[in-house]
């Protein structure tokens, strides 16, 4: 997951900062549903979660250069989407 998160960077960083974020919410609510059933507040979680990812992938779609603050925001995500998924 961390290797999407930073890909995503990636994306973000040459202007294109949607382009991980349809494949990381389909992968991480099939394995949540694997994992939770049909949990809804897992779905609800994960779906916030990706929300305030999207909104760090568009400020660093915005910056002049990625910093090392924004690239730990990121990765951050990593701990907290994987506490959802698999408890």
């Amino acid at each position: 997951m961390g290797e999407i998160l930073r890909e995503g960077i990636y994306w973000a960083f040459m202007g294109r900062p949607f382009e991980v974020l349809p494949f990381l919410r389909g992968k991480l609510l099939s394995e949540a549903a694997k994992l939770n059933g049909a949990s809804e507040d897992a779905r609800l979680e994960i779906e916030r979660l990706l929300k305030e990812l999207e909104g760090l992938y568009k400020e660093i779609s915005m910056s002049e250069k990625v910093s090392e603050e924004q690239i730990k925001e990121i990765l951050a995500y990593r701990e907290k989407l994987v506490k959802v998924v698999y408890g």
